[in-house]
């Protein structure tokens, strides 16, 4: 069983690794989050094991904890909307580009 004061500095690892992924979204960086559904599972599967007491000492921690998620999942779709939009411009722009050049072309009607 992971003690209460692993599980802390496992919960405050997570955070760190959140705070640097959202910042990486807002700024258009690449990051990866692969390991925190994982690390999360760990979280939740060992927090249970914790007696009532050590629980309700973590749980402002983890409440924190989940709104940071949330709000890391809130900021890459936002960012992946802005990729969508991105592309559909850039698709617009090379097809009228292709139908400038192509009508500018001598012989073609």
């Amino acid at each position: 069983m992971t003690s209460y004061t692993e599980l802390e500095k496992d919960i405050a690892d997570l955070s760190q690794q959140v705070a640097h992924a959202s910042s990486a979204a807002k700024s258009g960086q690449v990051f990866s989050v692969t390991d925190m559904p994982k690390v999360t599972d760990y979280l939740c599967q060992e927090i249970t094991k914790l007696d009532d007491k050590e629980r309700a000492r973590l749980s402002p921690k983890l409440l924190a904890l989940i709104e940071e998620l949330d709000n890391l999942t809130i900021t890459i779709q936002s960012s992946l909307e802005l990729v969508k939009i991105e592309m559909k411009e850039t698709t617009s722009h090379n097809k009228a580009a292709r139908a400038y050049t192509s009508a500018n072309t001598p012989g073609k009607k």
